[in-house]
């Protein structure tokens, strides 16, 4: 069953080699700047572009981040309540309670949905939901409502000039002109379609490598605080999806796919927005490996269902 994902495991356990080596004395922060970067504005786009050049144009695939909009939204209140309350029962802490909300409401659909999705069903078709999914329903509410919400639990207060920060990113651009090229029956010349295609391919691997490198498991404490995000994140976020999925009439690989999407683990840029806003770094770091460790573990038997 988890043959198809060896590469997956591997990927991700080659950053977390990286993060406690630090081979050629190179920092791990040093790594995930340069390589954030270069994924952000050359390779994701990249891989946007060559798997919707590849597939045949479905209006159906607008009904993903309906979906995503669904699961997101009913996730955060979720965890505002459960979080929240915990906080002011004095469980945890202000801080925890932002981290905690931030890694457990949004999901990684580019970093780590894709190349699982990509590792089981290995068609195009089925990459592009978590591409549709992140970039047309988490990334845009992350950068808007989400930041405001969880901003609101650190030390700062919420933020300016971030509600229309998604529009300056490289992919997001790259998924309109995909999907006007997907749409229009435009083809590329072939030594540009097969440039995309490479630069492409180096995205997976990368993103992987990216998220082993965050990877945190220091005390149990923060473990313990971390087992109600999991099952929110991947067994609520499954199901909310396939609910929602369902509902707009959704079927198949389709159908198979967005689930899995909806039950992706955190986002991995939430470390760095918990250092912006002061919350519990230590505590999302732990979030992000239980839930990312736990996706990958139930992924396949997700796919079986559909």
């Amino acid at each position: 069953m988890y043959e198809k994902l060896i590469p997956v495991m591997l990927m991700l356990l080659a950053g977390v080699a990286w993060r406690k080596m630090e081979p050629g004395g190179v920092s791990v922060t040093q790594i995930r700047a340069v390589l954030n970067s270069l994924v952000i504005n050359l390779l994701a786009p990249a891989l946007i572009l060559n798997v919707f050049l590849q597939s045949a144009p479905d209006i159906t695939l607008l009904k993903v981040p309906a979906t995503g909009v669904v699961v997101i939204l009913v996730g955060m209140a979720v965890c505002v309540v459960l979080f929240g309350g915990m906080e002011k029962l004095g469980w945890i802490t202000r801080p925890q309670a932002g981290a905690l909300i931030l890694a457990t409401a949004f999901g990684n659909g580019m970093g780590a949905a894709v190349p699982v999705i990509e590792g089981l069903y290995g068609a195009a078709d089925a990459i592009r939901v978590p591409l549709v999914y992140d970039l047309m329903a988490t990334i845009p509410i992350v950068w808007s409502v989400g930041v405001m919400l969880v901003a609101r639990y650190g030390a700062d207060g919420p933020p300016t000039g971030v509600g229309l920060v998604f529009l300056k990113l490289p992919p997001f651009w790259a998924l309109i002109i995909a999907i006007v090229l997907n749409l229009s029956g435009i083809t590329l010349p072939g030594g540009v379609s097969a440039t995309i295609a490479s630069l492409g391919m180096a995205a997976v691997p990368l993103l992987l490598f990216l998220v082993g490198t965050t990877f945190e498991l220091t005390k149990l404490k923060l473990i313990l605080l971390a087992i109600p995000a999991l099952a929110i994140k991947i067994i609520g976020g499954g199901t909310v999806g396939y609910l929602a999925a369902n509902a707009l009439g959704l079927s198949g690989e389709l159908l198979g796919a967005t689930v899995i999407t909806a039950a992706a683990p955190s986002i991995a840029v939430g470390i760095a927005l918990s250092d912006r806003f002061k919350l519990d770094s230590a505590l999302f770091s732990t979030v992000l490996t239980l839930t990312t460790v736990g996706y990958v573990l139930v992924a396949p038997y997700l796919q079986q269902m559909f």
